[in-house]
């Protein structure tokens, strides 16, 4: 049996090694469009700001780890024309056919970019590529910033502690809209004394003195070194489009629990594909590291023959902006309205650690829950200490179906350097009990 894997990224190296772990005999081959596979993407702004000095510090496994070590096959800067899942190849951009049994596709997504360019000041990342060539580029010391999510935030940080001028530029009303901006607004206040942030309804761009861009954010231009563009992702399937598998309106894959196409030996998995939600079983599409290396261990498990069902996400990210630890999972109040939910929240401040004990941070907590059921829906942190791991807790306990009563008494452990004994996640639960 082959099975070929079109990309080797999380999703990709996750399905390659768990479909060689299930079957010693297969033949597996990994096609990936650029140099590297396995490597951290989530890194990369650590790289670019200089705190990564040497790229191949985000190589998780270097290529012959799979090659001599695993026997997969792969084959780099290898680029995949079309897909014809009749006949049961794949077209390489040199023309050439390799025929499948199984197929999966973890193709991942690209950066969403601009019409404007200038080589050399412009940029868009995604790959590991990409960001090698950036690095090059980099010179000057004033740094723009178009987009104010979690990627542009990332950004923005890193290199104004870098010491770069950095203007972000913002189309919001605030900065990280997805997050409620009574939890991270101590962190807003603390970025906009970090950073300029320019909010605008209506953006251009143009060449300035020394070819430098210029952008013209409503009527004020603002002449940057380097502008950085963070203003999302679109899912690498335009290959697909003449193929029977079924996408969604912006060209993502729909896939099953067993990350299953609508094509027979088909399966996608990572960023290029939508699955499930874990609270309320409908679709949705989250592009993050850990999804995507589970949803490529379920792809390959079962296209090698052995049933893995993929449970589903609630889209826990989290973010480091300054020293702040910023993070949301699950439901806002306006999604879980938007699912059929009657939501509602609480929100407390309180301390990361007991007051006596050194070091701590005012941490700030937030829940959603549904009002009827009290089941949890969702939640948001944000602090300068300890505020991950409550994140993940949280995670844990919207993943888990509980209900804030049942969050109240879960037996969080207590010792002061981690926590006071009434920890601000069970006072917000303990809250929503008093209705």
């Amino acid at each position: 049996m082959h099975i070929l894997i079109i990309g080797g990224g999380a999703a990709g190296m996750s399905a390659a090694s768990k479909a060689r772990r299930n079957d010693k005999n297969a033949e597996i081959t990994v096609v990936e469009s650029g140099n590297f596979v396995s490597y951290a993407q989530c890194g990369i702004p650590y790289y670019l700001s200089g705190k990564v000095s040497d790229p191949m510090n985000l190589i998780h496994y270097p290529v012959e780890e799979f090659r001599v070590k695993r026997n997969i096959n792969v084959k780099t800067e290898t680029y995949v024309k079309s897909v014809d899942t009749t006949e049961h190849t794949v077209t390489l951009h040199d023309n050439t056919a390799i025929h499948y049994d199984r197929l999966i596709i973890a193709t991942g997504t690209r950066a969403k970019r601009l019409d404007f360019s200038i080589p050399d000041r412009v940029h868009s990342v995604r790959t590991l590529d990409e960001a090698i060539q950036i690095k090059r580029d980099l010179s000057g010391h004033q740094m723009g910033i178009l987009g104010d999510g979690v990627l542009g935030l990332e950004l923005a940080s890193e290199f104004a502690e870098k010491d770069w001028e950095v203007t972000l530029f913002s189309k919001h009303e605030r900065i990280l809209p997805r997050v409620d901006p009574a939890v991270i607004i101590h962190m807003s206040k603390d970025l906009s004394k970090k950073i300029r942030i320019i909010h605008f309804n209506s953006i251009n761009f143009k060449r300035g003195d020394s070819d430098k861009p210029t952008i013209v954010a409503d009527r004020d231009e603002y002449c940057m070194d380097q502008l950085m563009v963070a203003i999302g992702t679109l899912p690498n399937t335009e290959f697909l489009k003449n193929s029977k598998i079924d996408m969604d309106a912006e060209g993502r894959i729909i896939v099953n629990e067993r990350m299953e196409t609508s094509v027979e030996n088909v399966y996608a998995a990572g960023d290029c594909a939508i699955s499930i939600n874990r609270i309320d079983g409908q679709l949705q599409w989250n592009p993050l590291a850990q999804v995507a290396n589970k949803m490529g261990r379920v792809a390959g498990s079962n296209a090698s023959g052995k049933r893995m069902d993929f449970k589903g996400s609630v889209g826990t990210t989290l973010v480091k902006i300054l020293d702040y630890e910023v993070g949301y999972c699950g439901f806002s109040e306006i999604e879980a309205k938007k699912r059929g939910f009657d939501p509602e929240s609480k929100t407390v401040s309180g301390w990361s650690r007991a007051k006596y004990y050194s070091g701590g941070s005012e941490i700030i907590v937030k829940i959603v829950y549904d009002k009827t059921t009290l089941r949890l829906l969702g939640g948001e942190i944000c602090s300068k200490d300890n505020g991950a791991w409550r994140l993940n807790a949280l995670e844990t306990a919207v993943y888990s179906g509980m209900t804030t009563e049942e969050l109240f008494y879960n037996d969080l452990g207590y010792t002061p350097p981690f926590g006071p004994v009434w920890d601000p996640i069970i006072i917000c639960a303990s809250l929503s009990l008093r209705d």
